[in-house]
């Protein structure tokens, strides 16, 4: 036994070899991450929705811990024999590390289905309000594809950037137990967010070189922007835009004192962590976003709140220069001029007219505004930065009607949820998923917030947590009681 157990681990550390020496850590990695998701949903699927919880720790481990060497001494082990063979049969291997996420959703989501169709009579569907707006858009999207789209597989690729993250909701609703696991998932998301503020925190205070872009001269003196495992500081900020709400609606939840001063660490971190963005749209968001949570709490607490909040913005304007710079930038012709020739001003004007020439049924998915039409180079590539826009040129005025259905009626039953909610906790939970997702729909008017796979999968993963925890759980209850009855019955 101890021999087959030395050579399956010899065996395992030379596949690694193998793999890491062609493909790379990441994709290695990534690999065995998914390997070992498709294992707990097949041995305990409820447990799936974790997975997307996760992604971020996980992301934030390839990127900033893991590093090269480990992959080198990996290699040693694969690189002869074997590499040619591998390289052969491979052809496109790398493809694999971009699609894993998605790969694990579809298989959660399969999994989910399978096991609801062939169990359906003891396990009955769970049905939220929220269930015909996202099916509708969903419906209304495949219809598009098929009428609207000048190339079908570029369409294909548009929509499945569009709608593969709402199954996230269909997940969640479906596979939660009890607010026992919905209190996991939003420790998970806590402590990601603490994890991803704490590395942004870390390249302001080394000042990281950032592109010239990212920046105009005419701001005067700009130490750097944050962006930490994201690309652009305007998707870190929509990701803490999201939850940092969440984080505070937690704060009021929590009764042990270690907890609350742990929760107000990381509601600490991910507030600096923003400011470091130099996002100005995020810091709206934000500001926004936290006073529809005390709205929610507690009306009469939103005026003190917003001075509050506005004094402490006005203090850090004062004593920081590169922030008072940023916002002062915004009043000066000089930001007029830049975004009337090629900024958000110009964009909104050309997605506009492109609108209006395609009111009806749209361009086709995946056609402009983007990243899909910028990956195959569409109709004047550039970032719409408007995803409401880029919806409306892409889906016509039926897509953009169903679109800001679906984010009203998202945001309506979520609010509407509270009431029907007994524990206060939990009240409070949903007060901050509320809050957050209100700020995503917000900030979508300056990014496509949607089309950054982190965020999307969790704006849909907590709008689902809210439904379970408002419907899906005295469904729970209601069928508990009926097996109870049925064996006393029996």
């Amino acid at each position: 036994m101890k021999k087959f157990k030395n050579i399956a681990v010899f065996a395992g550390i030379f596949i690694l070899g193998i793999l890491s020496s062609y493909l790379g850590l990441m994709p290695t990695v990534a690999a065995i991450t998914l390997v070992v998701a498709l294992v707990i949903v097949f041995t305990d699927y409820e447990k799936a929705t974790l997975i997307v919880a996760l992604y971020t720790v996980f992301e934030f481990l390839l990127r900033s811990v893991v590093g090269r060497p480990a992959s080198q001494i990996l290699s040693m082990f694969g690189r002869r024999a074997y590499y040619d063979f591998i390289l052969k049969a491979v052809e496109s291997p790398t493809a694999f590390s971009s699609y894993w996420d998605e790969l694990a959703l579809l298989f959660c989501f399969g999994i989910w289905f399978y096991k609801w169709f062939r169990h359906r009579k003891e396990t009955p569907y769970r049905e939220t309000p929220l269930d015909f707006s996202i099916v509708l858009f969903m419906a209304l999207g495949v219809v598009l594809l098929f009428v609207a789209a000048p190339d079908f597989f570029i369409g294909v690729e548009g929509l499945r950037a569009v709608v593969q993250y709402m199954l996230w909701f269909f997940v969640v609703t479906q596979l939660l137990k009890t607010p026992k696991n919905v209190k996991l998932i939003l420790n998970i998301l806590l402590i990601s967010g603490l994890l991803v503020s704490l590395y942004g925190i870390y390249q302001y205070v080394i000042a990281v070189q950032i592109p010239s872009s990212w920046t105009d001269s005419s701001e005067g003196e700009v130490r750097t922007r944050v962006f930490s495992i994201f690309t652009r500081p305007n998707m870190l900020a929509g990701y803490l835009s999201l939850l940092i709400p969440v984080a505070v609606g937690m704060l009021f939840a929590e009764k042990e004192r270690s907890r609350r001063v742990y929760i107000s660490a990381v509601i600490a971190s991910m507030s600096l962590c923003l400011l470091f963005t130099m996002s100005r749209s995020g810091w709206i968001v934000s500001f926004l976003s936290v006073t529809i949570f005390v709205f929610l709490k507690k009306k009469k607490l939103v005026a003190p709140v917003i001075v509050a909040m506005a004094a402490v913005f006005l203090f850090t304007v004062v004593f920081v220069p590169s922030i008072s710079n940023r916002i002062l930038y915004l009043l000066s012709s000089d930001y007029i001029e830049s975004s009337s020739t090629g900024g958000r001003v110009f964009r909104t004007i050309t997605g506009y007219n492109l609108f209006m020439d395609n009111f009806w049924l749209g361009m086709g998915h995946g056609q402009f505004g983007g990243a899909v039409a910028l990956n195959h180079k569409l109709n004047r590539t550039f970032s719409m930065d408007n995803y409401y826009m880029k919806t409306a040129v892409e889906m016509g005025v039926f897509g953009i009607t169903a679109f800001l259905m679906l984010m009203y009626s998202t945001i309506a039953w979520c609010a509407r949820a509270i009431s029907k909610i007994k524990d206060n906790a939990q009240k409070d939970w949903v007060r901050g998923i509320v809050a957050g997702l209100s700020g995503v729909i917000m900030y979508n008017l300056f990014e496509n917030m949607f089309e950054i796979p982190l965020i999307s999968s969790y704006f849909w993963l907590l709008a689902g947590v809210v439904m379970f925890l408002a419907y899906g759980q005295p469904q729970i209850e209601r069928d508990a009681v009926g097996e109870t009855d049925t064996a006393e019955n029996a």
